[in-house]
């Protein structure tokens, strides 16, 4: 654990001398879904960048099979007796808060995607710097399933990078991505064998730390101008505004209920291990 840093249960933290701050969701067994207490670690994280000088730039990527699944339904439900709605609209707050410290880190982020990239995770991959993937990863937004809609600002980023259409099917479809597709696409810049994923990210990473800290600056605020920045912020209260009414209607509800039962049904009807 970096000096100074408080402990984190859900993500791993590791500090190179190079400045490279390496960033693990770190629920493997869950495939790194993503709990409550997980968005607020990750915004810790990203204040401490935000906060440090030592920092040039920031890889994150997951452990085991999966980068991330996104959202962990069962472990995101509302506990009895809490007040539903009260308890939602502080994640609200807390998943904005996390979305517009990633659009304004001051240095490059890498996405390591060795894995499956749903939800959240894979829609915040959009406002990274760089994303790389093993050609094995699958990405997709299962929003409609889940009577949900697009959140991390994906309802601007992913048009823009992957074209209106492809986006639409993504986001209104839920359609599932491969890493070669994305990558077609532009959505990720260099595909990998899951052997040399880490080897490619932390090459580029150690190289885009050894460059000129003010140049690289420039260059990020010439490349994401404040014109975007600021659509990005405003978009991200809209979207998170959107998908609070969302997750208190009762179509969602009902959504997410069709999908317990369905993944009930499946480990019920799965075949024990001899």
């Amino acid at each position: 654990m970096t000096a100074g840093f408080p402990e984190l249960k859900y993500i791993k933290l590791e500090l190179l001398e190079s400045g490279v701050l390496v960033m693990t969701f770190n629920r493997p067994k869950h495939m790194n879904s993503m709990l409550p207490a997980s968005y607020c670690e990750w915004a810790q994280v990203m204040k401490y960048v935000h906060a440090s000088a030592n920092i040039r730039v920031l890889v994150v990527t997951g452990s085991g099979a999966a980068y991330s699944a996104g959202q962990d339904l069962p472990g995101g439900r509302v506990p009895d007796g809490e007040d539903e709605k009260k308890v939602l609209w502080q994640r609200r707050n807390d998943t904005c808060e996390l979305t517009k410290l990633l659009v304004t880190s001051p240095v490059p982020i890498i996405g390591a995607v060795n894995g499956p990239a749903i939800g959240y995770g894979c829609t915040t991959l959009a406002l990274f710097d760089l994303v790389v993937a093993a050609d094995t990863a699958v990405f997709r937004t299962p929003f409609a399933e889940l009577a949900f809609c697009p959140e991390g600002c994906s309802s601007v980023t992913f048009p823009r990078i992957l074209g209106p259409i492809v986006a639409n099917d993504m986001l209104l479809m839920g359609k599932s991505m491969s890493a070669a597709e994305m990558h077609h696409r532009g959505f990720v810049a260099r595909l990998t064998k899951p052997a040399e994923l880490m080897a490619t990210t932390m090459k580029l990473a150690r190289e885009l730390a050894s460059r000129s800290t003010t140049a690289m600056r420039a260059s990020r605020t010439l490349i994401r101008n404040q014109q975007y920045v600021d659509e990005l912020l405003r978009v991200n209260e809209v979207e998170m505004d959107e998908l609070y009414e969302r997750m208190i209607s009762d179509d969602a509800k009902q959504a997410i209920a069709r999908v317990f039962a369905r993944l009930q049904a499946k480990r019920s009807n799965a075949k024990p291990k001899l």
